[in-house]
């Protein structure tokens, strides 16, 4: 249920840090010999950043149970922090139990690789982050016109080949290898990583099923509409609310899956409307992209709909901004018999998209819409919120500050923490 998604989170969190390493601290702990019994610190330091590593990479093949379990925004989240920590670790494991030779050319390559990522994936790669440190935002956009989107795809996946350093490692200790308890779960946890990591990249539709760009317009300046349409024999479990990742195999520099929500209810025709503002080298490049043409689509992933159902919804609050406002055109769309007042702002200048159908939407007895230029006060939204919230959802989407800032508003009027959803759609 959705009051528990504090809950899942909390969960995920405590099986990540600690349940996932346990039994391979308590099997290395028990066969450790006493000769190193000094050293044992060190040696489950690096066995913790191991297994992180793993779940790093699992988390990094876009598992759909995990998204509609917590949302990927989430799952990458600690998919970055816990690599970081690993790292960390990795560093207390290699000062603390000193080795040489292939063992230690091995386990330093290992290290210096993963360090290296993590410095460019800081920046590049967690929007988690770069989203709330000023200075990594400023560098990420000076420095992304020369490290393009799908240079820092393929420099991430270099964390399977540290992660392979250390698989070799842990096989050139003898006292390890003679452990039998915990080389099971070694062998176990790494092949069953390998095979997911495999199937993930490696099946015909490891990058989506292959659909049809019929559309390519732009609706605002630096905006586009993309319509696609899915294959009819294909079962698409998109959702409203919902993102997808596209890709263009016959186009050089486009090849590489990027994230878009979608624009609307996808009914029986199969249609899928995108709209896509300019940010980035990917985006950019759509204007060049002429429709028809081949395109694959990997989805849905998000958790809109399912906060909407697993809450029984009966009035929703949505408030969004600028592109942001994308996924929950889709939410109003597919959730027409929902009492719904829906917010919408953009920066002054800038235009509002889709006015035509947000007045169509009007008709309906049931939804009124507040569109604008400029930040909406605080009371315009506080004022009407309904005095028995059981029933009551709040969506938000927009930039991460203002995604924050109503999320804190919201709370500290009364609107419980479970009533209130943001997806930080940050890459």
């Amino acid at each position: 249920m959705f009051s528990g998604y504090k809950y899942k989170i909390g969960m995920a969190w405590l099986i990540s840090v600690f349940v996932l390493p346990l039994p391979f601290i308590y099997t290395f702990g028990q066969g450790l010999p006493a000769l190193y019994a000094s050293q044992a610190p060190a040696f489950m330091f690096g066995i913790i950043a191991y297994v992180w590593m793993l779940l790093a990479i699992y988390i990094g093949t876009k598992p759909k149970w995990i998204d509609r379990l917590i949302g990927l925004p989430m799952a990458y989240m600690i998919h970055g922090i816990l690599s970081l920590v690993a790292i960390i670790l990795a560093f207390l494991h290699k000062e603390g139990s000193p080795s040489a030779g292939l063992i230690k050319l091995t386990g330093d390559y290992a290290f210096y690789l993963f360090v290296a990522l993590a410095i460019y994936s800081l920046v590049f790669m967690a929007g988690w982050l770069t989203s709330r440190i000023r200075i990594l935002e400023v560098i990420k956009k000076n420095l992304e016109k020369l490290f393009k989107h799908e240079l820092s795809v393929w420099l991430h996946r270099l964390n399977v080949i540290a992660t392979i350093l250390v698989f070799i490692h842990v096989q050139l200790i003898d006292y390890v290898r003679a452990n039998l308890s915990f080389m099971i779960l070694f062998y176990a946890a790494s092949m069953f990583v390998t095979a997911s990591y495999a199937w993930a990249k490696l099946k015909d539709d490891s990058k989506g099923y292959k659909g049809k760009l019929i559309s390519n317009q732009e609706i605002a300046p630096n905006i586009r509409e993309l319509t696609i349409r899915l294959p009819k024999k294909r079962s698409f479990r998109l959702a409203s609310g919902d993102y997808v990742f596209i890709s263009f195999p016959n186009i050089k520099g486009m090849g590489e899956p990027h994230p878009f929500s979608i624009a609307n209810a996808v009914g029986s025709d199969k249609l899928v409307k995108l709209v896509i503002r300019g940010d980035g080298d990917f985006t950019r490049g759509l204007r060049n992209v002429s429709a028809p043409t081949d395109i694959t689509v990997d989805g849905g992933f998000g958790m809109y709909q399912s906060v909407i159902k697993d809450n029984k919804a009966k009035q929703l609050l949505i408030i969004g901004g600028g592109i942001g406002v994308v996924p929950l055109l889709s939410v109003v769309d597919g959730n027409e018999k929902i009492e719904t007042r829906f917010f919408y702002t953009v920066t002054k200048g800038t235009p509002l998209i889709y006015q035509d159908r947000i007045a169509q939407w009007q008709n309906r007895q049931n939804f009124q819409a507040y569109c604008q230029e400029g930040r909406f006060h605080n009371e315009q939204i506080l004022s009407i919120l309904p005095k028995d919230m059981s029933n009551f959802v709040v969506l938000l989407g927009g930039p991460a500050n203002m995604g924050r800032h109503w999320k804190k508003i919201l709370e500290k009027a009364g609107v419980p923490v479970s009533h209130i959803y943001y997806e930080e759609f940050s890459w």
